[in-house]
């Protein structure tokens, strides 16, 4: 009687000890999957505004190829959305002339 008590006992303690080493294993598996994603397209990004000046021979095209990324559908979307946030009815920019243009980020600022 006294051996099968012993066996009982360390039964339960081995079944313990391996539902601990698989949940540890779990949150193990989780963890790298987070750190392999981190800096991915996947990542989350933020969208913000920067103001730059605008150079000589410089247009919204370019601006647009520098400035936009993956979330925009098109350059004509992109610049849509420049020449609204600056009030700008047409195309036509100034040298030295500061525009606000928008851009995502996985950093947060």
């Amino acid at each position: 009687m006294n051996k099968r008590v012993r066996k009982e006992k360390v039964g339960a303690k081995g079944f313990f000890i391996a539902v601990l080493a698989i949940g540890f294993l779990v949150f193990l598996l989780f963890q790298t999957s987070n750190i392999a994603n981190a800096g991915t397209p996947n990542s989350v990004r933020h969208k913000y505004y920067t103001s730059i000046e605008i150079e000589k021979g410089s247009s919204l095209w370019e601006i647009a190829e520098e400035y936009m990324s993956e979330e925009y559908a098109s350059v004509e979307e992109y610049i849509k959305e420049v020449k609204q946030i600056n009030h700008l009815s047409e195309d036509l920019i100034y040298e030295g002339a500061y525009l606000c243009v928008p851009y995502y980020s996985s950093e947060i600022k």
